[in-house]
């Protein structure tokens, strides 16, 4: 009885007991939502538990962590209009984030407003190797990673396995 009891606890405050923010304006959708965390606020929660928050200083809205790992191929495909992100905000063409967008995303608190941070992301900038002499630039080999526990850049290559987290604006 007590693990039942436990367990009913755990799901009534879990991020899947309330949905908010499913329709109207991107302001509708934040005040249905009524949550702020630092310069984050919450825009969406799904049925899933998916949520998107938008920073309210550099406006870029904030999907959820996509639930699989990529290489950096995948990972660019991966934020098009099959992520749940798109289905809830149709109007935003979802894309990487630049390794800068990370950086300032951190500034404004993303790691406390945001879950599922204790990951590596993908982001789109790619790691620029100095060019020998008139030799034609071959493609980049690795791309800037962002660690989301330690909030800070690294490197991998791109056939490594990193999770996605998606951006866009309206």
């Amino acid at each position: 009885m007590r693990t039942f009891a436990f367990f009913c606890l755990v799901f009534s405050v879990s991020a899947w007991a309330e949905t908010c923010g499913l329709e109207g304006t991107l302001e509708e959708r934040i005040k249905s939502c009524g949550v702020s965390k630092g310069d984050f606020v919450l825009v969406a929660r799904s049925t899933t538990g998916v949520e998107i928050f938008k920073d309210l200083k550099s406006g870029l809205i904030w999907g959820d962590r996509v639930i699989s790992d990529f290489n950096h191929y995948g990972s660019q495909k991966a934020c098009d209009e099959s992520i749940p992100e798109a289905g809830i905000l149709k109007d935003i063409n979802w894309r990487l984030p630049t390794v800068h967008e990370f950086e300032e995303a951190a500034v404004h608190g993303m790691k406390t407003a945001l879950s599922r941070m204790h990951y590596h992301f993908w982001s789109s900038t790619s790691v620029k190797k100095p060019s020998k002499g008139r030799r034609r630039r071959a493609a980049p080999a690795m791309s800037f990673l962002w660690d989301g526990d330690a909030e800070k850049t690294d490197v991998a290559d791109l056939k490594d396995a990193a999770s996605v987290r998606c951006v866009g604006k309206i």
